[in-house]
């Protein structure tokens, strides 16, 4: 178990950073604003300043945005004393970047522009490493992964696999260090989140008339809904009232976006309300003084609005009304 003394001054120092976080009226005089620029505009007061002020052109908010995002974690991988905690958010850019050097290797392009440099990993010296097929100089944290998932592809020859392995070797590494942190709200965050994945999977193997068979090599271990389950119900109609999920913690905010879904076949909704139920399981740090929690839930939360953002930025970009904006945007922290 972790020592929760050792983070009482992170705790203080995230609870001053909460209150930078963007309430919902301020995201809501952004929607109502004439302009992608008036938009960044309204930022001008707020944190985003400094990240705002770099663009040469407003459709560079891109840039910007994750300028702030790089900056949160590299502060709070400075900031705690575990920084297990920051890779509990920062994990998944890690693992797509992998995504991106195995691929670049295969087809021999250049995807640089699909970098996400966010976590606390050096991968341009991986990805050198790695061209050169000098596998006994690759760094030990990814060397068994890229390893593993570029042998396989030139056994079988899939670029799909990439993505399929990669994927389990992502939420495997992030239950374990979940279950090392072992604390209960992280654990529940991993489980409800590969429930929510291996969800959206299914209805995705459904549409797409997929067999049992690659069923099972997709659907993640580690969920609170047990893995053979889902064979159960790949040729059935998953609707709100589904036994697959009715007794899991994340049943409720599923009802609602199934219904929208087996209306119009679109997973955005589904998507949006795993944003929202996520938002709500952190919301418990609140109630917590001191502990690893407290900037978990910050992170997590930044990493939403984050996400609000884009949505308002894209709609701006494209002229689209301030319903369907609001529509999409995640629910705020704070």
């Amino acid at each position: 178990m972790m020592d929760r003394n050792k983070f009482i001054q992170s705790s203080t120092t995230t609870r001053i950073y909460e209150k930078s976080l963007l309430t919902k009226s301020q995201l809501e005089r952004m929607i109502e604003s004439d302009s992608l620029d008036d938009a960044l505009r309204l930022l001008n007061d707020t944190v985003y300043q400094a990240s705002i002020a770099k663009l040469e052109r407003s459709e560079d908010y891109e840039i910007a945005l994750k300028d702030a995002l790089n900056n949160t974690f590299r502060t709070f991988y400075e900031l705690l004393p575990s920084p297990e905690v920051v890779d509990l958010i920062s994990m998944k850019y890690e693992y797509h970047n992998l995504k991106v050097i195995l691929k670049e290797k295969i087809s021999g392009l250049n995807y640089s522009r699909m970098y996400i440099n966010f976590g606390n990993f050096d991968f341009e010296k991986l990805k050198e490493e790695f061209a050169t097929g000098d596998r006994s100089s690759l760094d030990d944290r990814y060397s068994g992964v890229i390893n593993a998932v570029y042998d396989q592809f030139l056994e079988y020859k899939d670029p799909q696999n990439i993505d399929i392995l990669i994927d389990k070797e992502y939420f495997k590494n992030l239950k374990e260090v979940a279950e090392e942190l072992d604390i209960d709200l992280f654990k529940i965050y991993v489980e409800d989140l590969i429930d929510f994945t291996n969800i959206r999977t299914l209805l995705r193997c459904q549409n797409q008339k997929r067999d049992l068979n690659f069923l099972d090599r997709v659907i993640i271990e580690g969920g609170a809904i047990p893995k053979d389950k889902y064979k159960d119900f790949l040729f059935s109609k998953i609707d709100e009232n589904s036994d697959l999920f009715k007794n899991s913690r994340i049943y409720y905010h599923l009802r609602e976006s199934l219904k929208e879904y087996n209306m119009t076949k679109s997973l955005s909704v589904f998507e949006k309300s795993m944003d929202d139920y996520l938002v709500e399981v952190i919301k418990e740090a609140k109630k917590i003084t001191y502990g690893p929690e407290v900037a978990f839930a910050y992170l997590l939360a930044k990493e939403n609005e984050i996400k609000n953002l884009r949505i308002i930025f894209v709609s701006k970009l494209n002229n689209l009304p301030a319903k369907f904006t609001r529509e999409r945007l995640r629910e705020c922290y704070v």
